[in-house]
């Protein structure tokens, strides 16, 4: 008995210590819906997970990412997860990986990811003292359009576009496609484009039920079908308090590293999640575009990288990544000719400036005015091919509203054809209605004229017989 109550003590001294062993960690997690919502659902398996590492995590939810941000600057929590919008400010390698049409397959997703979950690659996803520890595509990025015929970049020109939480490769489409910028937050961007106030917002697949955005769309609007992006879910968390891991090897891993190689097991399931609420959608609302349109989005989307390349918010070295993984995928690319061009650090502009004494050589020369002419040629080529496809569109469209047109008058002609014979049918109808009571009339004046005939003949036999009476009682002496 006493053994027995010995080995009870031992076994729980051993667990209570086992757990007052973990590290504690709070999680700052964004959720639309809250604490049962489904980013919280998917994510909760890492709780289990991270007790194999020595940690014991606990996550708080909250339905505003932008002060999940605030919390976890002022050191209310060890990691914050965020839209990789908020997350660029932290760490703008992996903010680049939802740069417009940079990684543009389901392929191309997965091997940038396995990529960047290597041990060599950690440090590009490491930017001081903050780490990008996991990232969660949550599916391609599509324009919802309240009116179906804002089916090209053109059309958006004009359109009130969604800003969500001053998102700046947003704002740099909107300027390059002459589109005015309406700012919102994940709180009221749903609300002002179903109600009319937001033309176009760029979502997930899966905001379509979970914002209801269905009520935006209505009768009139569609989702365009071309990706322009992948939306990514990204969690930063602070290098200096989270310990090494030991592997099942006896081998010291980081915690960032282990994150992204945890995540990759989760990639089936966030793959069938994203699927399924692409099936949600009714086939009615996808707008069908054609090969033209399709590279008319790749060239825009790769003057708006570029753009933000410029104005150092993209990174120029996940741009190059992003570049190879599109290269190696399918070779046969235009982009694929030569890579393209990394902008320098001021400073380091700054001093190569310094350093150039020579002219440049007129070969060098040469080659740049090639380049600009067959750039120039190509720029043409692509704007003589859009007006085409612009011209045929317009004549698809009036051929289709002469087509309207024509089927309406023809559908108001034949409506008129109805009526005026149910009008002749109903002058008919009152004409017969007409001669039966005229027959009726003549019928009875016949039968009046008949009956006076009677009367008078039995007068007049009346008559004859008081006469003959009369007669016979005249020589009739008794």
């Amino acid at each position: 008995m006493m053994l027995r109550n010995f080995l009870v003590i031992v076994l729980l001294s051993i667990l209570s210590s086992s757990v007052f062993a973990l590290e504690r960690k709070v999680f700052c997690v964004w959720d639309p819906v809250g604490r049962n919502g489904p980013v919280m659902a998917f994510y909760s398996d890492l709780i289990p997970k991270a007790q194999a590492w020595g940690l014991s995590i606990r996550f708080i939810a909250y339905t505003d990412e932008r002060v999940a941000a605030k919390d976890f600057k002022k050191g209310r929590c060890e990691a914050v997860l965020l839209t990789s919008i908020l997350a660029r400010q932290f760490v703008k390698f992996g903010g680049t990986m939802d740069a417009i049409g940079a990684i543009n397959s389901q392929k191309g997703l997965e091997l940038a990811l396995a990529t960047l979950a290597r041990p060599r690659a950690g440090e590009l996803m490491t930017e001081g003292n903050y780490e990008v520890v996991a990232t969660f595509p949550i599916g391609s990025m599509y324009a919802f359009v309240r009116d179906r015929s804002v089916n090209t970049i053109d059309a958006f020109a004009g359109k009130k576009l969604a800003i969500l939480n001053g998102d700046p490769q947003m704002q740099k489409f909107a300027d390059l496609a002459s589109a005015s910028q309406f700012n919102v937050t994940l709180a009221s961007f749903a609300g002002q484009f179903n109600n009319g106030d937001v033309d176009i917002v760029i979502m997930p697949a899966l905001a379509y039920n979970t914002f209801e955005l269905y009520k935006g769309l209505g009768s009139k609007g569609g989702i365009i079908d071309y990706r322009l992006y992948y939306g990514m879910l990204q969690t930063i968390a602070k290098r200096d308090e989270f310990p090494a891991i030991r592997n099942k090897n006896g081998k010291e891993e980081s915690f960032g590293h282990v994150m992204r190689r945890y995540i990759l097991t989760r990639m089936k399931e966030m793959k069938k999640m994203v699927s399924d609420a692409q099936e949600e959608i009714p086939k009615r609302y996808w707008i069908e575009t054609n090969q033209f349109v399709k590279d008319d989005i790749d060239h825009f989307s790769k003057r708006v990288r570029t753009a933000l390349r410029d104005d150092d918010v993209n990174h120029p070295d996940a741009l190059k990544l992003f570049w190879k993984i599109r290269c190696r995928l399918d070779r046969s690319r235009g982009e694929c000719k030569e890579p393209p061009s990394v902008k320098k650090d001021r400073r380091e502009k700054t001093k190569s400036v310094k350093k150039v004494v020579k002219k440049k050589s007129k070969q060098s020369d040469v080659k740049k005015q090639q380049r600009l002419a067959q750039n120039k040629l190509e720029k043409n080529r692509l704007e003589e091919k859009r007006k085409q496809e612009t011209n045929l569109a317009q004549q698809r469209m009036e051929q289709e509203k002469l087509a309207k047109q024509k089927a309406e008058q023809k559908l108001l002609k034949q409506k008129l054809e109805q009526e005026r014979l149910e009008q002749q049918k109903l002058k008919q109808k009152q004409q017969e209605q007409a001669k039966l009571l005229e027959q009726e009339r003549l019928e009875r004046e016949k039968i009046e004229l008949e009956l006076e005939r009677e009367k008078k003949e039995r007068e007049k036999l009346e008559q004859q017989l008081e006469e003959q009476k009369q007669e016979k009682s005249s020589w009739w002496p008794f």
